[in-house]
């Protein structure tokens, strides 16, 4: 436990307030295609200082017209660390005795919700300009990891700009959705062969990340309907729709490839929860 690294930054217009040497825990969930992940985390060892100005100022109610985002970074300290979950805060409520912890509830994407635009073009883009156009109107980057190459003629939407990525998935044969501040955009049913051809190490796999005992792997592998569920140690550097080689000694039935559906980081800076809750797609045993 010694070695871990897990810390807040809060984000408003009047800037970032970086929060360290707290107690930390909580819940991220990130799935591949949702428009928004959630998070649960609770805080202890706050100042009185920054108690009141997070459950007040952090409300909905006040200043709703201010966007107010919170980033938690994790890992460990002699194998890295990272973001992993950016978002908007919905509340922040103290509770607990005889510690005061600070609940925290946070969704990417949740502020768009109010935010009512008109976006239109009668001028054909491709489907990747179109992308870098949604990218722009959210203020966040764009990853491109399509094949797509669509040509999209004209375009008229008007709604919550949350609601553009649900737009963008109208226009293509590939999947859009926010992830941590990015927008993202992969082809639908990719096949891994496509990218790894030999059973060299994790580094020259084409970005495919080994998991097994060594890497972190806590758990015994689970059949699931799309492929498999398992834990890992945390790992800030996975994410949604990346590829894992998957490698137990202990069910080596289920040892293969797979696509991140499906994550979920569990940690706390005082109890043993400190891991990553993996569910993979295996295209060649789930067809649609």
């Amino acid at each position: 436990m010694k070695n871990r690294v897990c810390y807040i930054e809060i984000s408003t217009p009047n800037g970032v307030k970086q929060i360290k040497n707290i107690g930390l825990k909580g819940e991220i969930h990130r799935r591949m295609g949702n428009v928004s992940a959630d998070a649960k985390i609770s805080v202890a060892n706050l100042s009185k200082q920054d108690v009141e100005y997070l459950s007040t100022y952090m409300s909905p109610y006040v200043e709703p017209g201010k966007q107010k985002q919170i980033s938690v970074y994790a890992g460990y300290l002699d194998t890295g660390y990272g973001l992993i979950f950016k978002g908007d805060i919905i509340q922040a409520i103290p509770s607990g005795l005889p510690d005061i912890w600070l609940d925290i509830e946070a969704k990417t994407n949740y502020f768009n919700r109010q935010n009512i635009i008109t976006f239109s073009s009668d001028t054909p883009v491709s489907s990747m300009q179109f992308a870098q156009n949604v990218a722009n109107q959210l203020g966040v980057p764009l990853a491109w990891k399509s094949k797509s190459k669509k040509l999209i003629d004209s375009f008229n939407f008007a709604g919550a700009k949350a609601k553009l990525v649900e737009e963008l998935n109208k226009y293509g044969d590939f999947l859009a959705f926010l992830d941590n501040g990015v927008l993202k955009v992969i082809d639908k049913d990719e096949e891994v062969t496509q990218n790894v051809t030999s059973n060299v190490g994790a580094s020259e796999r084409g970005g495919v990340k080994l998991i097994n005992l060594s890497s972190g792997l806590v758990s015994v592998p689970q059949s699931t309907e799309y492929g498999a569920k398992f834990s890992v140690l945390l790992d800030p550097t996975l994410n949604p729709s990346d590829w894992v080689r998957l490698e137990s000694e202990k069910f080596p039935a289920i040892n293969d490839y797979y696509q991140i559906y499906d994550l979920v980081f569990k940690f706390s800076t005082r109890d043993k929860d400190f891991y990553c809750e993996i569910q993979g797609k295996n295209y060649k045993r789930y067809k649609k």
